[in-house]
């Protein structure tokens, strides 16, 4: 390789390296997979997509909440739950580790539990 080749090459890794850090492209924290997300987080010990177990299924959250940004505002503790659990205290002592997840998370986490209509 030519040494112009190689400066050439050199400048577009620090292009990309740069546009990661200011969050031009999608990075890890970004592109969270809801699924994912509701995995770490244990969601489905107490949500089951469509039937009602120790919490309300999926599908009723689903039903309930229109928009991912409906639903990120209750995971964020900005509005109270449209759909409310015969154990509301469950879901209390995982508000926090909710509200604690990035802004990706939370929309990724949404949008996974709104493909249960």
């Amino acid at each position: 390789m030519h040494v112009f080749s190689r400066i050439v090459v050199l400048a577009i890794i620090a292009t990309i390296i740069s546009a990661m850090a200011a969050g031009v492209f999608m990075t890890s924290a970004s592109a969270a997979d809801g699924r994912a997300v509701f995995d770490s987080l244990k969601c489905g010990s107490c949500h089951k997509p469509g039937e009602k177990s120790v919490a309300v299924s999926l599908a009723q959250i689903a039903r309930a909440y229109e928009t991912p940004e409906q639903l990120g505002g209750f995971f964020k503790g900005e509005s109270k739950p449209i759909i409310e659990s015969e154990k509301p205290g469950m879901m209390k002592g995982q508000m926090p580790k909710l509200g604690a997840l990035s802004a990706e998370e939370q929309k990724a986490l949404a949008e996974y539990i709104l493909g249960f209509k």
